[in-house]
């Protein structure tokens, strides 16, 4: 389902000041939270970092919540947020994976609340469409209309490079969750 042709939004610092002046200004966001699971330790230094670069570009300053995993998801399922970090990952590689489960307005799965008719609509006959061309099609133009209208903000991608030992053989990436190690061995 990967679409080289996707046009994300581009880094626009003037039409992001220009955006939250019409919003009210960065005084109407002094007190938001970003809330993310995890305790003890201090947040991600990527959550810091950026939190840090929308001081600098924007004069918003933010506050980063931990919370427990399960009061984090309690919260997450009661709407109790104003911003939070999530991350998600293929069950299975398949687009409906990602864009029915988290955009879909009816969707439980869909914590952001985000509604689109005209997605809606996509994603509801690509989940019928036989052809798989037309299917993808339709996935394609659903996630272009979810981009443009940015109900997420990517913040960042966790998933960093893999080194692997010279004497590891049959080590493959598998585009989901769970990495199958059954012909993984070990040749000195």
């Amino acid at each position: 389902g990967y679409n080289k042709d996707l046009q994300g939004l581009p880094f626009d610092v003037t039409k992001a000041k220009q955006l939250l002046d019409q919003a009210g200004g960065p005084d109407k966001l002094k007190d938001v939270t970003l809330l993310t699971p995890g305790r003890g330790a201090s947040p991600a230094d990527a959550l810091q970092a950026i939190s840090a670069m929308w001081e600098q570009n924007l004069g918003v300053k933010i506050t980063i919540e931990q919370e427990d995993f399960g009061l984090f998801l309690r919260d997450l399922d009661s709407g109790n947020f104003s911003m939070f970090s999530l991350g998600w990952i293929a069950d299975y590689p398949d687009p409906q994976n990602f864009l029915d489960l988290k955009f879909h307005s009816a969707s439980a799965n869909n914590e952001t609340k985000y509604s689109n008719p005209d997605v809606d609509k996509l994603l509801e006959q690509a989940r019928g469409e036989q052809d798989q061309a037309k299917r993808l099609t339709l996935y394609q133009q659903a996630e272009q209309k979810i981009v443009n209208d940015a109900p997420w903000v990517p913040l960042y991608h966790g998933k960093g490079g893999v080194l692997i030992k010279p004497y590891v053989k049959g080590y493959t990436i598998p585009p989901f969750v769970i990495p199958n190690l059954r012909y993984v061995s070990i040749q000195k």
